[in-house]
This record gives structure tokens, C-alpha cells and sequence, in this order.
């Protein structure tokens, strides 16, 4: 990692530059692959602000703090940023986290009813016609243990599915 530091209306002691690259070490074990840090530090009156940009392939962070002292600005801001890394972490990890089970089919819609349970539509597809035979060796098959069919004698649409014990349930409709 590059560290560049800037000054404004004042010079970088040397003891708050270690401070700097001591502390972005750690950002850097928690957040691997970041390429360059700037360190800009100004002094304006009666308060000392510490701005520290950090740039990676997959982000840039950026935190602005201040105060009287310029160690203490500075050890706010990568602390911050420290924070801000831990939270892209986190979100990484939850998104890789989430993935489709293997065979499923894609989410094609998605909405919440009243309760606020949420409604997901995981596939369209046409009841085709079977006999409950075939019915029962397709629903083997697939993954989500339902299947909807037009039964090939009456023409209605059945619904046949996997119960918890095991055994298939066949809902069919009155009338």
C-alpha cells in the first residue's frame, strides 16, 4: 500500500505519520487489496482535521474528522474508516451468502401480503397432462417437491406435493 501525505498551512510530524501507516495496517488486514492511501492534514486555527482517502480495485473510503490535537483527529478518521471497512466486509459476505440452492429456478417475483410474510413466485410453467403415475415419477424430480399437472382423464388441474412423512398428497378440486 502507498501512503502520500499532504499538509495544509502546517507540516506532518513524523511520529503522526507512523501513527498513520500503523493504522492503516490494520484497515488493510480487515479490508485486503487496497492500492493507496492519502493523508491530508490541515491546520486551521484552533482545530487540527485529518482527512484519509483510501482506494481499493472494489472501493474507496473516505473519512473527515477534527479536533485540537492532529494525532487524535487522525486516529478518529482511520478508526472510522476502520468501521466503514468492517461494514463493506460485512455486506460482502452477506451477499455471498445468499446464493440460489443448485437446480433451483430463479426468483421471478417477489411481493409481501398483508401479515408481512413475503409472496415468492419461483417458477411459471403450464400444468401439463399426466396420469398421477407419471405425476408422482416427476415430482421426484424436482426440487421444490410440488407439482401442478392436468390430469390426463379429466382434464382438471391437480396439485400433487411431498409431504413431511414422505408419502405424495394429491390436492385435487371440487366441481
Amino acid at each position: 500500500m502507498k501512503i502520500e501525505f499532504t499538509g495544509r498551512q502546517t507540516l506532518v510530524p513524523v511520529e503522526v505519520r507512523r501513527l498513520a501507516e500503523r493504522k492503516l495496517q490494520k484497515v488493510a488486514r480487515v479490508l485486503p487489496g487496497i492500492t493507496s492511501a492519502h493523508v491530508i492534514l490541515t491546520a486551521d486555527k484552533h482545530r487540527q482535521i485529518a482527512e484519509v482517502s483510501l482506494h481499493s480495485r472494489q472501493i474507496d473510503l473516505t473519512a473527515v474528522e477534527q479536533s485540537p490535537n492532529p494525532r487524535l483527529s487522525l486516529g478518529r478518521a482511520i478508526d472510522k474508516l476502520l468501521r466503514q471497512a468492517q461494514r463493506q466486509r460485512g455486506r460482502r459476505r452477506e451477499r455471498k451468502r445468499t446464493p440460489l440452492r443448485v437446480g433451483a429456478p430463479p426468483i421471478l417475483e417477489a411481493g409481501e401480503d398483508g401479515s408481512g410474510r413475503r409472496i415468492v413466485r419461483i417458477r411459471r410453467s403450464l400444468a401439463k397432462p399426466m396420469t398421477l403415475d407419471e405425476a408422482a415419477l416427476e415430482i421426484d424430480q424436482r426440487a421444490e417437491g410440488l407439482l401442478v399437472y392436468r390430469d390426463a382423464t379429466t382434464e382438471r388441474v391437480n396439485v400433487l406435493f411431498l409431504r413431511k412423512d414422505g408419502n405424495l398428497g394429491l390436492i385435487e378440486p371440487e366441481g
